[in-house]
C-alpha cells in the first residue's frame, strides 16, 4: 500500500492537468479579445475557422502554439528620390506578422512585394491599397488617398515664435526607413535600435506638448511624453521618447498637426514664405499641418512656449474660442428670472450652459429660472471645429429666499345686495398658506362683532348684509409669514337704489326689439348714408331722419362714440323729411354725426330658462336668476354715445344706457 500511493497522487495531478487544460481551451475558444483600434481606425476580424479537431487535441495544440498577435495592415508613402517625381516608394508597416502582400496603386497596376516602388505614368489622383494575409487566413486592407498629393497645397516655409503652448495633436506621426548602421531612438528609458534598411514609425498617442528635431535629413529629436515606436510593423517600446540618431535618412514623411492655443502672452513672429502674416496678435490660434516628404528640410518643433520652423502644407491663424457670458441678475429672490448674455470672442458655433440647479440649455442667450433659493455655480463651454472654451462662475447665481409680501385686490368693490365678490392674492414671496379675514368697519376696529375667515387662496364671498368692509390677508410659507389689512374696503349697498345710466345685459336668450320701437336724429354732415332692400340712398346734411320698427324683430344696433355704424333689422319703415322712402330690410347704414339723437326702442326678452346677467353701473343687479322677465324701453346711447345690441343665435348682448328697466325686480 505504502508503494501505490505516490501512484495515486501522480495520475490524481495528471489528471487535474488536463482538466485545467480543457477548461483553459473552451475559455479561449469562447472569448473574442479585440484589440485597441489604432490610428488608422481599422478594425480586427475574427481569424478563419480550421476544421474541428477533437477536443484534446485542440488542447495539446494550444500547448503547442502561442496566441497570433492581431493583425493590422498600414503602410507609408513617399517619393523616391532616386526616380522621377512620380516615383513613389511604398514601405509597409503592417503589424501582426504578415505572409503575403498585394498592393493596388489605383493606376490598374499592383505588386506582391514588401516595400515595391511604383512609377506612375503621368500626373493625377491615385488612391492605393494594401491588403496583407496571414498563414492563418487573417486579411487586412488598408488604403491611402491622393498618394502623389496632386490636391494637396503647395508646402510653404512657415516660422512661428509665441509665449502661447502649443501642442501636437494624437495620432500625428513620422515615417522613415533607416538607411545606415547604429541608428536609435530613444523611448521608454532605452535606446532601441534601428537596423539597416528597417522602415520605423513614431507616433504620438495623446495631445502632448514636446519637441522634435530634424537637420539636413537626421531626426535628432522625438520628445514626448507618450509615444509608440514601430520597426516593420512590429511595436518595439512605447512610453517616454527622446533623442534619436539617424546618420542615414530615407523616405522620411512627417504627418504632424501642431496647435498653438490662446493664452497669456502674444504671437511675437509668424512668417509664411518670407512673409509676415500676423505678428503682435494675442488671442488667436495657430494650427499647423506639416506633411512633408521632403527629407532634406530641416524642422524644429517645440511646444512650450511654442516654436516651429519647417515646411508646412497648409496653417491657419484664427481668433481663439475664449468663453465669457454676463447675467441679468447675479443676486435675488427665489423665485429668481436671470437672462444669460453670451460674451464670448472667437466666433464660436455651440453653446452649452450649465446652469448649476441641474438644468442645461444650447442657446446661446438662454433665460432661466432659479425656483429654489441657493447658490449656484454656472459654467459655459462654447466651441468651434475642434476648439472649445469653459468658463466657470462659482457662486454666479444667489437665489434668496423670497421675502413674502401680503397683497390682495378684488371685485367688484361696491355693489348692491347680494354682492358677491372675487378675491385674489397678489402676495410676493410664493406662500403656501393663506387666512382671509372679513370685518364690518365697527368690527374690526373695536374686535367685537362677527369675522369670515376664509383659507382659500382666490376666494369668493357673498355678502349679504349691507355696510362697510374690511379686509385682512395673512399669508405664510417655510420662510415666514406676512399681513395686510386694507380698511373699508368693500362697500355693500341696498339693492335696486342706483342712477341707471350704464347698462350691460349678457344672456342666453333671444330679445327682440318691439313694434312701434324707433329712433329719430338730424344728419350733422355728410357723408351719410343708408341702404334699403339692397338700395343705397344718401343722406343730405341737415335732413331729418326716423326709422321705425313695423312689428317685433331680432337684429343689431351698434354706435361707436356718437357715430350710427349699424342699424339692421329685418322690416323696418324709414323716413326722410317725414317722406316715407322705403320699407324692408335695413342692410347698411353710415352716420358719422347725428345730431339731437332721440330713441323711443323698447327691448324685451321673455322669462325663459337662461343664465343671465345685468349689470348697472358695474353692479351686478340681476345676481343668478336664470328666468326673469326683462324689458328695457328707451334704450339710448351712454355718456360715451357707445350702444350696441345683438339679438341671434339664442343670445343677447346689450350694452348702453335705459330711463327705465322693468323685469321681476323694480328697478328704479
Amino acid at each position: 500500500m505504502a508503494r501505490r500511493i505516490p501512484r495515486l497522487k501522480k495520475r490524481a495531478f495528471v489528471l487535474f492537468a488536463v482538466i485545467i487544460v480543457i477548461i483553459a481551451t473552451i475559455a479561449g475558444f469562447a472569448l473574442h479579445i479585440l484589440p485597441p483600434v489604432q490610428n488608422l481606425g481599422h478594425y480586427i476580424e475574427p481569424k478563419a475557422a480550421a476544421a474541428s479537431p477533437p477536443l484534446m487535441e485542440k488542447a495539446a495544440a494550444s500547448l503547442a502554439q502561442l496566441m497570433s498577435p492581431p493583425l493590422i495592415a498600414d503602410f507609408a508613402n513617399a517619393p523616391d528620390s532616386d526616380y522621377s517625381p512620380l516615383t513613389i516608394r511604398f514601405l509597409d508597416l503592417s503589424r501582426g506578422t504578415p505572409s503575403h502582400w498585394q498592393w493596388d496603386f489605383g493606376d490598374g497596376m499592383s505588386s506582391a512585394d514588401q516595400h515595391p516602388v511604383h512609377t506612375y505614368r503621368q500626373p493625377g489622383v491615385y488612391n492605393a491599397t494594401l491588403t496583407v494575409t496571414r498563414n492563418d487566413g487573417s486579411r487586412r486592407v488598408a488604403g491611402r488617398d491622393d498618394v502623389l498629393d496632386a490636391l494637396s497645397p503647395a508646402g510653404e516655409v512657415v516660422r512661428l515664435d509665441t509665449l502661447h503652448q502649443g501642442f501636437v495633436k494624437k495620432g500625428s506621426f513620422v515615417t522613415f526607413l533607416s538607411a545606415g548602421a547604429g541608428s536609435f531612438c530613444a523611448v521608454d528609458g532605452a535606446q532601441r535600435p534601428l537596423p539597416a534598411g528597417s522602415v520605423a514609425k513614431l507616433r504620438v498617442n495623446t495631445d502632448d506638448t514636446g519637441t522634435m528635431t530634424v537637420r539636413q535629413g537626421n531626426l535628432l529629436r522625438f520628445g514626448f511624453t507618450d509615444a509608440t515606436l514601430f520597426v516593420n510593423g512590429t511595436q518595439v517600446a512605447q512610453g517616454a521618447s527622446g533623442d534619436c540618431s539617424l546618420p542615414s535618412l530615407r523616405y522620411f514623411h512627417a504627418d504632424l498637426t501642431y496647435s498653438v492655443t490662446p493664452a497669456e502672452g502674444a504671437i511675437r513672429q509668424l512668417v509664411a514664405g518670407g512673409t509676415a502674416i500676423r505678428a503682435g496678435a494675442d488671442n488667436s490660434r495657430i494650427l499647423i499641418r506639416q506633411d512633408s516628404a521632403d527629407h532634406n528640410a530641416d524642422l524644429t518643433l517645440v511646444t512650450s512656449p511654442a516654436f516651429f520652423e519647417g515646411l508646412a502644407t497648409n496653417f491657419t491663424l484664427s481668433p481663439a474660442i475664449s468663453a465669457n457670458f454676463d447675467i441679468s441678475a447675479a443676486e435675488g429672490e427665489a423665485p429668481l428670472n436671470v437672462t444669460f448674455s453670451d460674451r464670448s470672442s472667437g466666433s464660436p458655433e455651440s453653446w452649452a450652459w450649465d446652469f448649476g440647479d441641474g438644468a442645461h440649455s444650447s442657446d446661446q442667450n438662454p433665460e432661466h429660472r432659479y425656483v429654489s433659493p441657493g447658490s449656484y455655480m454656472v459654467s459655459l463651454t462654447v466651441a468651434r471645429g475642434d476648439q472649445t472654451d469653459m468658463k466657470k462662475f462659482p457662486n454666479a447665481i444667489v437665489a434668496l429666499p423670497a421675502r413674502l409680501r401680503a397683497d390682495f385686490n378684488a371685485s367688484p368693490l361696491t355693489g348692491p345686495l347680494p354682492l358677491k365678490v372675487s378675491f385674489t392674492d397678489l402676495s410676493a414671496g410664493s406662500p403656501t398658506q393663506w387666512s382671509w379675514g372679513l370685518f364690518t368697519n365697527d368690527t374690526y376696529f373695536t374686535g367685537n362683532g362677527q369675522m369670515a375667515v376664509l383659507h382659500e387662496r382666490n376666494p369668493v364671498y357673498t355678502f349679504t348684509e349691507p355696510g362697510t368692509y374690511s379686509v385682512w390677508l395673512a399669508v405664510g410659507s417655510i420662510y415666514g409669514t406676512s399681513e395686510v389689512t386694507k380698511p373699508r374696503f368693500i362697500t355693500v349697498t341696498d339693492p335696486y337704489r342706483f342712477p341707471d345710466t350704464g347698462l350691460l345685459i349678457e344672456t342666453g336668450k333671444k330679445g327682440v326689439i318691439t313694434k312701434g320701437s324707433s329712433v329719430r336724429f338730424t344728419v350733422g354732415d355728410t357723408p351719410a348714408m343708408i341702404s334699403v332692400n339692397g338700395g343705397y340712398r344718401d343722406l343730405p346734411k341737415g335732413s331729418l331722419v326716423l326709422i321705425e320698427a313695423l312689428r317685433d324683430q331680432e337684429g343689431e344696433i351698434y354706435m361707436d362714440k356718437g357715430q350710427l355704424l349699424k342699424f339692421s333689422f329685418p322690416d323696418m319703415a324709414v323716413f326722410i323729411n317725414g317722406e316715407m322712402i322705403g320699407g324692408g330690410s335695413i342692410d347698411s347704414i353710415f352716420v358719422p354725426h347725428p345730431a339731437d339723437f332721440r330713441t323711443a326702442l323698447t327691448y324685451y326678452f321673455p322669462p325663459e330658462s337662461a343664465y343671465t346677467r345685468v349689470v348697472m353701473n358695474n353692479y351686478d343687479v340681476l345676481g343668478d336668476l336664470e328666468s326673469a322677465w326683462i324689458r328695457v324701453q328707451n334704450l339710448g346711447m351712454d355718456q360715451n354715445g357707445n350702444l350696441r345690441l345683438t339679438s341671434s343665435d339664442n343670445r343677447t348682448y346689450l350694452s348702453g344706457a335705459a330711463n327705465r328697466t322693468v323685469h321681476d325686480w323694480i328697478v328704479e
